[in-house]
């Protein structure tokens, strides 16, 4: 039983390690959630559900895997996973007085 956990385990992380992570948030690898929660939405990333980002800067979609409190890893995953491109059930609902500064809570909406 221990054995099959250790190789569950060793698959995982060695899946994280194959999964590509977008560029720009690689070196947040390895930092505790708090903080690299907070860098993520200052390079434009927005948690749009469940440790799923999206930034509409760059079209990307990334999801953070934490493990003891800090980011074991961070895939980039298809838009349609943060409600984005053809996949996406719906539009996103933007408030009608949606500001500049709102704009990164509501990916998906202009102005």
């Amino acid at each position: 039983m221990r054995t099959t956990a250790t190789a569950i385990a060793l698959l995982a992380l060695t899946t994280l390690a194959i999964a590509k992570t977008p560029g720009d948030v690689a070196d947040l690898v390895g930092a505790r959630a708090p903080g690299a929660e907070t860098e993520m939405q200052n390079r434009g990333y927005t948690n749009v559900k469940n440790n799923t980002w999206w930034n509409a800067g760059t079209n990307t979609c990334a999801r953070v895997h934490v493990s003891q409190g800090k980011y074991a890893g961070i895939t980039q995953v298809k838009p349609s996973a943060c409600g984005q491109g053809s996949g996406a059930a719906a539009a996103p609902e933007c408030p009608p007085d949606l500001s500049q500064a709102d704009l990164a809570k509501h990916p998906g909406c202009s102005l």
